[in-house]
């Protein structure tokens, strides 16, 4: 099921409360599907989907995993320092390879050019770093490096005798400040290895969080207040027993009341972009709870940069940021190569979510699962892309007949495509003799054909 709103997450989404009866009506028919009892289509019409945001490398899955997932495409985020080596492994082993590297050699894909020896999901590297951790980066360098307590005190500048007391008691267990160039350089690398190894290859998760607050150390469990509540209710949990102290560990996270100052999030996000540009990747933005700092962000880029940013790379606002409609549309003015990935699981939780993706531009929709259980990401998309097409009011091959599709009486039967050829056949017919584009009437759009053909020119597979 879809997960329940939080206002807490989006202080500038309305609540439900406000909502008119005339804006209910208006959703009628377009609610978030049921994820988990929405029926799949044939694992062909899967393979033209791309799941744009996901961490499947937060979980330790067998190779038999990846081998089960019928979806086309994975792009997968790193958050953390450790995070970019499994991300890099992992497409290493399945890659996606950019057009021109295809039967080059490069990696193992001589056919398509994705996947395990050519066969199955292939994988998009994306490398960054993640707003929630940025704490724990200082933007000085040596030999300026501070000590842990004045690079803490001075980014979380606690004002009550409360949280000085409490920041005071955390502070042997909260790990030293490291400079972020160090992780910049290695982010330089990461990005330009993969793309000198021929494969697609993005910068993400990075972006900026108004909620995001520093989690209570692990190593000073014991100093939370409901540590012990915490502890009785996991002794007899089935989980400690069968896995082990440390994936219980593992599982218990809370959060401290420290928040990481925007300025510093927007410090940290800033190198990154400019490394994007720099290296001509695209992004994948993070933005809860700061639309306003997070366009700002972005308009920024465009402004430092100019063509550069709007032409050479292209930005999707992971889960649609829970942006208001009106907002997205604003956003959308402004830039020109901003699209956004809806998600079952992030995008739900605002009321006006269907909203948001109706008003998200035809060729601007991307689709995604935000899941990190690769046995998921299927259905996650499906029930995403079957969201869209509710909200948009398109066309879903599966559910609905194709004029290709074989004109007979079993309705399961749906005709096979070429992603890219179809993607061509499709411009042909939208554009006459002069060059310009004809605008067709009534003309029927199809969810999955619009979802690959967006995906393949957000990556600039195709023009």
């Amino acid at each position: 099921m879809c997960a329940g709103y939080d206002e807490n997450n989006n202080d500038n989404a309305p609540s439900w409360s406000n909502k008119g009866d005339s804006e209910k009506r208006s959703d009628a028919g377009k609610e978030c599907p049921d994820w988990e009892k929405l029926e799949l289509p044939p694992a062909h019409i899967l393979s033209h989907l791309t799941d744009a945001h996901c961490h499947p490398t937060d979980l330790d899955q067998a190779a038999e995993t990846y081998d089960n997932v019928r979806l086309g495409g994975l792009a997968s985020m790193a958050t953390i320092p450790e995070d970019q080596e499994r991300v890099k492994a992992l497409s290493r082993d399945r890659p996606w390879l950019q057009p021109s590297e295809i039967g080059k050699g490069k990696g193992k894909g001589k056919g398509k050019g994705k996947g395990k020896d050519d066969r199955g999901v292939g994988v998009v590297a994306c490398f960054g770093y993640h707003p929630w951790f940025t704490h724990q980066y200082t933007l000085s360098s040596p030999p300026n490096i501070p000590s842990k307590e004045d690079h803490y005190f001075s980014l979380f500048a606690p004002n009550s005798s409360k949280n000085k007391e409490l920041l005071s008691t955390l502070l042997p267990y909260l790990p030293g400040p490291v400079p972020f160039d160090t992780f910049l350089e290695k982010l330089r690398t990461d990005l330009r290895t993969s793309l000198a190894d021929g494969r697609l290859t993005m910068l993400g998760e990075v972006g900026l969080d108004g909620s995001a607050r520093m989690r209570w150390p692990k190593k000073a469990k014991h100093l939370h207040p409901d540590s012990v509540k915490a502890d009785e209710a996991q002794r007899d949990n089935y989980t400690k027993r069968e896995v082990g102290n440390d994936q219980a560990d593992d599982d218990w996270r809370r959060l401290t009341p420290f928040k990481v100052p925007m300025k510093h999030q927007r410090a940290i996000l800033d190198k990154q972009l400019d490394l994007a540009v720099e290296l001509g990747v695209n992004v994948s933005f993070h933005s809860v709870a700061c639309p306003g700092p997070s366009l700002d962000t972005l308009i920024s880029m465009r402004e430092k940069y100019g063509i550069r940013f709007t032409n050479r790379i292209n930005v999707d606002l992971h889960s649609a940021g829970g942006w208001s409609p009106e907002f997205w549309k604003q956003a959308e003015r402004n830039l020109s190569n901003l699209y956004a990935s809806p998600s079952i699981f992030i995008t739900s939780r605002s009321p006006s979510a269907s909203s948001l993706i109706a008003s998200i531009s035809n060729d601007r929709m991307l689709v995604e699962s935000d899941s990190h259980d690769v046995t998921l990401s299927d259905r996650l998309v499906w029930a995403a892309a079957e969201w869209i097409s509710r909200c948009k009011g398109w066309k879903l091959e599966g559910r609905d007949r194709h004029p290709s599709d074989p004109d007979d009486s079993d309705k399961d039967k749906v005709a096979e495509w070429d992603g890219i050829e179809e993607q061509g056949k499709e411009e042909e017919e939208e554009i006459d003799e002069k060059g310009e584009i004809v605008e067709v009437e009534n003309k029927e759009i199809w969810t999955v054909r619009t979802l690959e053909r967006n995906w393949l020119r957000f990556m600039k597979v195709i023009e």
